[in-house]
């Protein structure tokens, strides 16, 4: 009766990580839609602005000037937001695979059959490493994010630069503060990550993941459960 009990709540924990999952992934790509949205939204005035010369003229840089800076402020926001929901998905990843392991231990007959990954086995569809290469990081929605705000950066040093300097400078200027700013949003993301990782090794070498003698069950009723 207390494998039965353990069993209830492993599952019900299972399933719960799985709509906590399900849930940072559904507001992940909600957020980065609507910064899409607004974004390609503030393009399109500007770009309208500047082919039509409306309205006069004169209040042109500054509509321009408005609409880049609120772009930039609400893609700092999300861009923040994506980073601390990226990372609840892959805490919340490393939960379900732990549980997993433990399912997956309690029935070892079952093994060859479980697919999705544990501590044992990565299987197929390994989870995605804490520590990854930089253009993963880059290729990621907080990312792209990371690219529109730097875009932003660059752009409004170049035209502060052409007020008062050659072109020559402002294409310096472009040049040295885009990529900079890649690299300022690039370190937050892996920063993040590897706070992530450390705290996540640190809870799993820290705790005994090897269930008592009793947890086995036959293989049978495993797979009613």
């Amino acid at each position: 009766m207390a494998d039965d009990t353990e069993l209830t709540i492993a599952l019900a924990e299972y399933e719960h990580l799985r709509e906590l999952s399900r849930t940072v992934h559904d507001q992940s790509t909600a957020r980065f839609t609507f910064f899409l949205a607004v974004a390609s939204g503030a393009t399109a005035v500007s770009a309208g602005l500047i082919t039509t010369g409306r309205p006069d003229g004169r209040f042109v840089p500054a509509v321009l000037g408005g609409l880049g800076l609120l772009v930039l402020l609400l893609g700092v926001f999300v861009f923040a937001r994506q980073v601390e929901l990226n990372d609840r998905g892959r805490r919340y990843a490393v939960a379900a695979t732990v549980l997993r392991t433990y399912l997956a231990r309690r029935a070892p007959a079952l093994s060859p059959f479980i697919i999705m990954p544990t501590l044992d086995d990565p299987g197929p569809f390994a989870p995605e490493p804490f520590h990854r290469h930089w253009f993963r990081d880059l290729v990621s929605q907080a990312g792209m994010i990371a690219l529109v705000n730097s875009a932003l950066v660059g752009l409004a040093g170049t035209l502060a630069v052409l007020l008062a300097g050659p072109a020559w400078l402002a294409a310096l200027v472009a040049a040295v503060v885009a990529p900079a700013s890649v690299a300022v949003h690039l370190g937050a993301i892996r920063r993040r990550v590897a706070r992530s990782a450390a705290q996540v090794g640190t809870v799993l070498t820290t705790r005994p993941l090897t269930p008592p003698p009793s947890a086995p069950v036959p293989a049978q009723e495993a797979t009613t459960s």
